[in-house]
């Protein structure tokens, strides 16, 4: 076992009233999710979580903005972005789990 190797989980959500065959479960991977923090907006269009979309892009436009208006150094906007990407990280596998759960489907397990 390596020192970056560790375990990973999976919230396997199904929906109850469902045929396993035409609604297969959905697996979600739980803790930072690395493709969400470098593709941000991309990725939450790609699993249509719109409302996430439109304020990644909100911000992004927010701090061109003030980059453009001179209000931050370059420096610090780039600090910014880094840790709202960071957040973007640690939170898009629990906006992708409470999407899941506004359709009807029901956490059966965690593997």
């Amino acid at each position: 076992m390596s020192l970056f190797s560790h375990p990973k989980f999976f919230a396997v959500y199904t929906k109850p009233d469902a045929d396993l065959l035409v609604k297969p479960p959905v697996l979600v991977r739980e803790g930072f999710n690395i493709w969400a923090f470098f593709l941000g907006a991309f990725w939450t269009l790609y699993y249509r979580l719109w409302l996430a979309s439109f304020f990644i892009l909100l911000f992004n436009a927010l701090l061109i903005y003030a980059g453009r208006l001179e209000l931050l150094t370059e420096s610090s906007l780039g600090a910014i972005q880094m840790g709202f990407q960071f957040l973007v990280g640690l939170e898009a596998s629990g906006w992708r789990e409470a999407k899941l759960r506004r359709k009807g489907y029901v956490l059966t397990d965690v593997t």
